[in-house]
């Protein structure tokens, strides 16, 4: 990928943005978000691996296997950020997402390049639409992924089928685990969709179809 916006420069990652993104992957906002990002306990040596596999992915691999674009200044070339685009494997559908080095937050950067990033791949691979999913309790990514172009869609309690929580046969068991995880921090997580504006998808949103009548 080669973006450039306004301000900023989205592109591959390469092994001298390494010490960079390690910074990045440790910024206390980011660990928030996603301390499990590349790899817990990641060196400087496992972002050098990881940016060389990158390197050779492409086409609409990139979500298959998941990959991170750099976020630079223009005008500097300072690698402030990371586009992460995957496939979200309890959607099963492609998702991008953003993280700052808190030192460049506040600025705009974020929403600048997740409106650039998303236009670029839903154009450049045809997608209907690509994701954006966050924590309830985050409200810094809500608003940048609605200066994005992203709209909500919905708020969602993900239910975890390999760990049963509940007896799933018993109607009254089952609404009792949803009401309860429905107002838990970190149980719960905002959904966002932004569509390709050529897609054939023409109701996309709730309400986007008007009643005609025809079932009256």
């Amino acid at each position: 990928m080669f973006v450039e916006t306004e301000r900023l420069i989205i592109r591959d990652f390469t092994e001298q943005d390494a010490a960079a993104l390690l910074d990045i992957k440790y910024d206390e906002q980011v660990l928030k978000c996603d301390p499990t990002f590349i790899k817990r306990d990641a060196t400087v040596s496992d972002i050098k691996e990881a940016i060389a596999c990158w390197q050779g992915i492409a086409g609409k691999d990139v979500f298959t296997k998941g990959i991170c674009y750099a976020i630079c200044l223009k005008d500097s070339g300072v690698v402030m950020g990371a586009v992460t685009v995957s496939f979200l494997e309890y959607l099963y559908e492609p998702e991008i997402g953003w993280m700052m080095n808190s030192k460049y937050t506040g600025k705009g950067y974020a929403s600048e390049a997740g409106a650039s990033a998303s236009d670029y791949l839903l154009e450049v691979l045809s997608l209907d639409y690509i994701s954006v999913v966050m924590d309830v309790d985050n409200p810094a990514s809500f608003r940048t992924a609605q200066k994005s172009g992203f709209r909500l869609f919905e708020k969602r309690v993900p239910y975890d089928y390999f760990y049963s929580e509940c007896n799933v046969e018993d109607f009254q068991a089952v609404s009792e685990y949803f009401a309860g995880k429905q107002s838990g921090i970190g149980s719960c997580y905002y959904y966002f969709r932004k569509f390709n504006k050529n897609s054939v998808i023409t109701s996309r949103f709730y309400g986007d179809t008007k009643y005609d009548g025809r079932f009256s």
